[in-house]
């Protein structure tokens, strides 16, 4: 009688164990497909930004600008700006720096501050030159925010 109690207080531990890993692994493979589909998510918004960058379509990035957003960049201008600011500081300065070409090299999608770098080809009074850029994003609520540029 012993032995068969026994037997079945192992049985009832082994499938309590059971239960435990198998709902501890469906937490973990949702997780994975949460940060999967964040990354995949800030990777298409990077991608729109090179898409508007090497267009001279500047202003789409707008819509990404947080309420403080760090701008330094090769004339001199550098400091935190309002969304609005910071829109009519780029507005300018692409006006004066127009873009031949422009290209992400590297993103770097995970974290909580996603961030990408890349070579930024513009034409200056007839001469041709290159920058480096770097844009870093934040999560705010649901959608993800321009948090600094910085062009040099």
């Amino acid at each position: 009688m012993l032995k068969r109690k026994i037997f079945f207080i192992g049985i009832f531990f082994l499938l309590t164990a059971a239960a435990i890993y198998a709902q501890e692994n469906s937490l973990l493979k949702k997780f994975d497909n949460s940060s999967n589909n964040r990354t995949a998510a800030v990777q298409l918004i990077f991608t729109d930004m090179e898409k508007a960058l090497s267009s001279g379509n500047f202003s789409s990035l707008s819509t990404f600008f947080c309420s403080q957003t760090y701008l330094s960049l090769s004339n001199g201008v550098s400091g935190y700006y309002s969304s609005n600011q910071a829109y009519y500081i780029l507005e300018d300065f692409f006006k004066i720096y127009n873009v031949t070409s422009f290209r992400f090299k590297n993103i770097h999608a995970a974290g909580s501050t996603p961030y990408a770098t890349g070579i930024y080809s513009f034409e200056f009074k007839g001469k041709k030159d290159n920058a480096q850029v770097y844009i870093s994003l934040k999560q705010f609520g649901s959608g993800w925010k321009i948090t600094q540029i910085t062009i040099n």
